[in-house]
């Protein structure tokens, strides 16, 4: 079941539309909320988080 956001879009600091094959990179402090919204509904979005001070240090979105 999909859950609607209860987050509001006019609070975010920042929207970007990001190309197919494109990529997206950016900080992402704690207590932020990250989300990704697929505009056509048919696209998978790869997706890794790197420690910003220590980007040897990954997550992907399986670790959540």
């Amino acid at each position: 079941m999909i859950k609607q956001s209860d987050l509001s879009a006019d609070n975010a600091i920042d929207r970007e539309v990001v190309e197919a094959g494109d990529y997206y990179m950016k900080v992402v402090t704690r207590g932020q909320t990250f989300r990704i919204l697929d505009l056509e509904g048919n696209q998978a979005a790869d997706t890794l988080f790197y420690a910003a001070d220590d980007p040897s240090e990954r997550y992907s979105a399986m670790d959540t």
